[in-house]
This record gives C-alpha cells, sequence and structure tokens, in this order.
C-alpha cells in the first residue's frame, strides 16, 4: 500500500473506534421509562414514576441530567423541582425539621413552589405519593394550623378535643403521638391548664 494511501486512511481508522464508542452512548434504560421518540420520560413519570428510580438507582439520572444533577444533556437540573438538591425536595436545612420550618418558607415564598402537580398538587389538596394536602395538618386552610376561630381564642381547642377526640393532634409534626410536644411545633398538652 502506498505511503499517500496510508496517509489518507489513518485519520478514517483512528476515528472508527470512536464511532463504536459513540454508538453505546444514548442508549435508554428500560427503568427510565423513556420515550425515544421524544427524548423525554412517559407520561406519568412525573411525580412517582422517577421517585422509586431515583432511590434506587440515581446513577442512571446522571447519564441524563449531569454527574452534579445540574442539568446535563437533559438541560433540566434536579433543582427545578428539588428546593435542596437531587436528594432533598424541600431545602437542605430543613433536614427532619420539615414540618416546623416550612411556614417561614411560605411567608417570605408563598406557596407557587409547592402548588404544583408533582408536590403538593396546585390547589394544595395533594399528590398521592409525594406531597400531602396542606389541610392534612393545617386544620384551618393553609394559612392556619388550628381551625380559624382558635387564632383569636386558643381555649377554644377543649371544646374541639372533646367533641372530636385528639386523633388530629397525636402526629410527629404537632403535639407528638403521646402528646408530650414536638419540638419546635406543638408544646405538651400537660403544660396547658384547661
Amino acid at each position: 500500500m502506498s505511503s499517500i494511501r496510508k496517509h489518507f486512511l489513518m485519520p478514517f481508522l483512528v476515528f472508527l473506534p470512536f464511532c463504536f464508542l459513540l454508538g453505546g452512548c444514548g442508549d435508554t434504560s428500560p427503568e427510565a421509562t423513556l420515550d425515544t421518540g421524544t427524548g423525554q420520560h412517559a407520561a406519568g413519570w412525573l411525580p412517582s414514576g422517577h421517585k422509586a428510580q431515583a432511590q434506587a438507582h440515581m446513577e442512571m439520572c446522571a447519564d441524563c441530567h449531569g454527574a452534579d444533577f445540574l442539568g446535563g444533556i437533559a438541560i433540566v437540573a434536579c433543582t427545578q423541582c428539588h428546593l435542596g438538591n437531587q436528594n432533598s425536595i424541600h431545602p437542605t436545612a430543613w433536614g427532619i425539621n420539615a414540618y416546623a420550618l416550612h411556614p417561614d418558607y411560605v411567608r417570605l415564598n408563598g406557596t407557587t413552589g409547592c402548588a404544583n402537580v408533582c408536590c403538593h398538587g396546585p390547589n394544595l389538596d395533594g399528590v398521592g405519593g409525594t406531597g400531602p394536602s396542606c389541610t392534612q395538618c393545617h386544620l384551618g386552610g393553609i394559612s392556619s394550623f388550628h381551625p380559624i376561630p382558635w387564632n383569636t381564642n386558643i381555649l377554644l381547642h377543649k371544646d374541639y378535643v372533646q367533641a372530636n377526640g385528639d386523633s388530629s393532634c397525636r402526629n410527629a409534626a404537632c403535639h407528638d403521638a403521646n402528646l408530650q410536644g414536638v419540638y419546635l411545633s406543638g408544646p405538651a398538652c400537660s403544660l396547658c391548664p384547661n
């Protein structure tokens, strides 16, 4: 073979292995339910489909959303929805105290970040498998923990408990299962003289 012909073929011979390597990139994972026609996840992937997959195979998300999860080739950063990072739906500083720290966030930022089909629902009435309805905890609507009349007279809670029982008070975000109080939230019921 002449040296001219070898010189002419050399770039193609070097480039050919890269073509084979690139051919492996972009294969869709059956777990990712990626629609190859649109390049997006199939309908219904959000909110619940991606949660289980991300928890089980976060490395698969990095293929498209980037090793740092800031967008990658998908140009969709996890923080477009997750207020903390790819592992934290709420701001990371909230930690396990989200129940107590979200009111200040809502007062400063409003409920826009919460009111969507992937979090607490467009009307804040909850989304199955992700965010509960705000009224599950806020008995007086999204701006009041207790029923509205209690905002001016907390002593009305005694009548409420006598009529309805204390089951809505007994949870990890309000007054604890044993009514012993919850850090940064509701006090122990034994502290009240009534």
